[in-house]
């Protein structure tokens, strides 16, 4: 037999017979099928022939096929017969049998499970493609974001250096460059501050309400002639400085980060000026920082207690000027606008001095100022009033304290009482504090009026018939401070109260020297034994009898100490404090008259300050450097008026004779 030359094979053909290869092993190629007989008969015959068979179809074999005797040979075998049936059914061969159902079957299942399952793993992939293409993006916080901003930021150099490299260049530029630095930390928030100082170019003292602008604020100065502006821009810009009456300046400054003062600027007056000389009334002394005011122009004096006003020209002929000092009174003025005139103003210190008089035949009170003007009656007197009538003014405030019988009651024994009233000055209102057959008024400290009563229908065995009260005229509070049959000396000494309990119906262990504040605290025994009188002899010492024995008691310390001897003639001073505490006054009595006495409480020297006939108590301050004292004579009972610094004394007004802040008299 012939062989034919087998045509090259198609890429197709490859394909098929590596498909067939894979599945079935491949025919084998090395050997050919014999049967048995031929090959134990004949070895040396030669090879079986090759038959080409045409496949019926267009498609071509993918292989030489073995003859068709071979495969018969190989029909019992089960390997060849599947093979040679798998190779012709592949081929399109109709007269080779097909495999055999259940092989084939289970072969093509299996194929179809991992063709699904590729597919099936191809289809997942594209649908989680797909899922995350539609899929939201996932959201970060700020503090994620923002580590991983600065975490690609440092791992990433060039970035990170050239960011370091430009925060330098801005350091430098911010540093060096004004316009710049201005810009940047302007952008940034930072601002800055800035004051100023006017001044009147003509005095040099200040200006109060002159306009200051500066980076778009303005405001006013106050009576120094300050101001400072707050929340500037920072960087060049304009200062503004007016006033009418006066030119205005205008500068060029640069607010930089910080405070920035600008110093003081004086402005030039173009206005009309008027002249004040300032003084008090009583001792002729300059007042230093005494106001002029004339609508919106305002002028200080110096320490010459000269003032000059610059104001506005106007076609006004009058001018209205206020002149104001701390502590003294206003003083009004119409001036004719053409008077240049120096004006000398005497000031009176704004306190009203109150006083009882029965020019109306009661016993009224009054208030006046203490050069006798704008005098009114605050409270009218009923006829009722004994003349044991006492008045205390507060040290400081416009209030008052009257002890009189005014209101007309009597106990169910008939004896008339009575009324302790507290009085506003300054609208003439009065509040009843107490009614007693006796009310002794002690003193002032700070707010609280320190008094002694007897208990409403108290009688003379009762334990504690007297009381020792005070009572706050601000909050309308009253403590009681101590209770005793009687009381034998009570003194009122700065910010504190001693008293001496009588040892009448208690044990002698609550009699003695007791010191306690006005709210009834801080209490502390200084001596154990009853005290029968307390004499001051001193600013700052005490002698304090006993039945037995003296003792000197310096205020400030814990315990008085016992005398050897008896004091000579110990006679018991009345001292009043100054509202600064600098100085306190008392009245001795030297020759047949009065001395009105000076204490410098920080040298400790004393000074005259009147020697008159008749000179007496009560005494009080209107001021730190104005006092009031009284002149008692046959031929009048009378209030004056003298100031420490010097000049003479002013009589105030005609006066009824009544007590005041006084020594203990119940004994």
């Amino acid at each position: 037999m012939h062989k034919k030359t087998e045509p090259s094979a198609s890429p197709e053909e490859k394909a098929l017979e590596h498909r067939v290869k894979q599945f079935m092993g491949g025919p084998p190629a090395q050997e050919p099928l014999r049967s048995e007989e031929s090959d134990s008969e004949d070895k040396d015959e030669d090879p079986p022939e090759r038959i080409l068979v045409i496949s019926p179809s267009d498609k071509p074999l993918p292989a030489i096929l073995p003859s068709a005797p071979l495969l018969a040979e190989a029909e019992d075998q089960p390997l060849a017969k599947k093979q040679s049936a798998k190779l012709l059914a592949d081929a399109g061969v109709a007269d080779v049998p097909p495999p055999e159902p259940e092989t084939d079957a289970k072969t093509d299942k299996a194929i179809d499970e991992i063709v699904n399952q590729e597919g099936d793993a191809a289809l997942a992939a594209e649908d989680n493609e797909i899922a995350k293409t539609f899929e939201p993006p996932k959201r970060h916080s700020f503090k994620e974001k923002l580590l991983a901003f600065l975490r690609a930021w440092w791992e990433n150099k060039p970035a990170r250096y050239g960011t370091l490299a430009a925060l330098a260049v801005g350091l430098i530029a911010l540093g060096i460059v004004p316009v710049t630095r201005y810009f940047l930390l302007n952008t940034v928030g930072i601002r800055g501050s800035a004051s100023v100082m006017v001044l009147d170019d003509s005095t040099q003292l200040p200006l109060k309400n002159v306009e200051v602008t500066l980076a778009g604020k303005s405001k006013l100065t106050d009576k120094g002639g300050k101001v400072r502006l707050e929340h500037l821009k920072l960087g060049p810009t304009e200062l503004s400085i007016q006033k009418r009456a006066f030119a205005a300046e205008t500068t060029p400054v640069t607010v930089g980060w910080g405070s920035n003062p600008l110093g003081s600027f004086a402005l030039r007056a173009t206005g009309a000026q008027y002249v004040f000389i300032i003084k008090d009334f009583l001792s002729a002394k300059s007042l230093e920082k005494a106001e002029a005011i004339s609508g919106e122009a305002s002028a200080l004096s110096d320490k010459n207690g000269k003032i000059t006003l610059t104001v506005d020209t106007s076609d006004e002929p009058v001018l209205s000027v206020t002149i104001k000092v701390a502590n003294y009174r206003d003083e009004k003025l119409s001036l004719d606008v053409n008077a240049k005139t120096e004006q000398a103003i005497s000031m009176v210190p704004a306190r009203k001095h109150v006083f009882v008089s029965k020019r109306s035949g009661k016993y009224d009170v009054y208030k006046v100022d203490v050069d006798g003007k704008n005098e009114k009656l605050v409270l009218a007197g009923t006829g009722n009033e004994r003349d044991d009538i006492a008045l205390v003014s507060h040290p400081t405030a416009e209030v008052a304290a009257l002890v009189s019988t005014r209101d007309n009651v009597h106990n169910k024994d008939g004896y008339l009482l009575s009324t302790l009233t507290l009085i506003e000055l300054g609208d003439n209102t009065t509040s009843r504090l107490a009614q007693s057959e006796q009310i002794h008024v002690a003193g002032w400290m700070g707010d609280r009026l320190v008094y002694v009563q007897i208990a409403a229908g108290a009688s003379a065995a009762n334990a504690k018939r007297f009381r020792l009260t005070s009572y706050d005229y601000k909050t309308a509070g009253k403590q009681e401070l101590a209770s005793a049959n009687s009381f034998n000396d009570v003194v009122v000494i700065g910010d504190s109260v001693y008293y001496a309990p009588s040892s009448t119906l208690q044990n002698d262990s609550n009699a003695g020297l007791i010191k306690s504040n006005a709210e009834g605290h801080n209490k502390k025994t200084l001596l154990n034994t009853e005290v029968w009188n307390i004499f001051r002899v001193d600013y700052d010492k005490f002698n304090l009898s006993t039945q037995a024995s003296w003792y000197e008691y310096k205020l400030g310390d814990s315990v008085a100490n016992k005398l050897t001897t008896a004091p000579a003639n110990p006679k018991n001073r009345l001292y009043v404090n100054g509202p600064d505490g600098k100085h306190s006054l008392w009245v001795d009595q030297r020759d047949g008259k009065g001395v009105l006495l000076d204490y410098n409480t920080a040298t400790k020297a004393e000074k005259v300050l009147k020697f008159q006939s008749g000179l007496s108590n009560p005494i009080r301050w209107l001021t730190s450097s104005t006092l009031i004292y009284r002149i008692q004579t046959p031929q009048e009972t009378a209030d004056y008026v003298m100031n420490i610094d010097g000049g003479e004394a002013r009589k105030i007004r005609d006066a009824s004779a009544t007590s005041g802040q006084g020594l203990w008299y119940y004994y």
